[in-house]
């Protein structure tokens, strides 16, 4: 292949192209080398693409968080998977399983576009799937009588998720008993 011919090819194909290479026992300097490119432009293209090269598969994967990871070595009959501190997954692209994942999505898009909607409607998403989903943000000051277990409960709860308030939480727990015993 030439430099042309390589350049011509979109970054997933530069990738395959690349990695082909590289399962034939060819070094990154040696693929490069032969088409004309230097390697810091074939690293610096794939890595603005979210590759990045891996030395014990030695090869290209695709990183989605665009963070650096380290990769353990596997089977090469298995998919690769590894994930970073931050939890992001980083795995070896298939390009016949990308464009399925892709086409997965598109198939719901309806779906997809109601959890958005949902989302920009509930501007209180909290993590632990509680969902704060109030009507208005009014509230009123009222006395209630508790059993004493259950606030001590409550009170340790919100000291461990203090990015919920106390008025959400109340107002939501009522809302969800009545809703529920109706």
């Amino acid at each position: 292949m030439t430099k042309d011919e390589f350049n011509s090819l979109d970054s997933i194909d530069q990738v395959e192209y690349i990695n082909n290479q590289l399962e034939n026992n060819n070094s990154v300097t040696s693929v490069c080398k032969s088409l004309g490119i230097g390697r810091s432009t074939v690293r610096d293209r794939f890595k603005k693409n979210n590759y990045i090269y891996s030395k014990d598969l030695n090869k290209y994967i695709y990183n989605n968080c665009n963070t650096d990871v380290n990769i353990e070595k596997v089977d090469k009959n298995v998919q690769t998977t590894a994930s970073n501190t931050d939890g992001c997954i980083v795995e070896i692209p298939d390009s016949a399983q990308l464009q399925e994942n892709i086409l997965n999505i598109a198939k719901e898009y309806d779906t997809l576009i109601e959890m958005l909607e949902m989302y920009k409607k509930n501007k209180k998403i909290l993590s632990n799937n509680i969902i704060i989903d109030l009507d208005n943000e009014e509230t009123s000051l009222t006395t209630v009588r508790i059993n004493t277990d259950v606030l001590k409960m409550f009170n340790q709860f919100c000291t461990e998720h203090k990015e919920f308030k106390k008025v959400d939480l109340l107002s939501m727990a009522i809302k969800e008993y009545i809703l529920n015993h109706k």
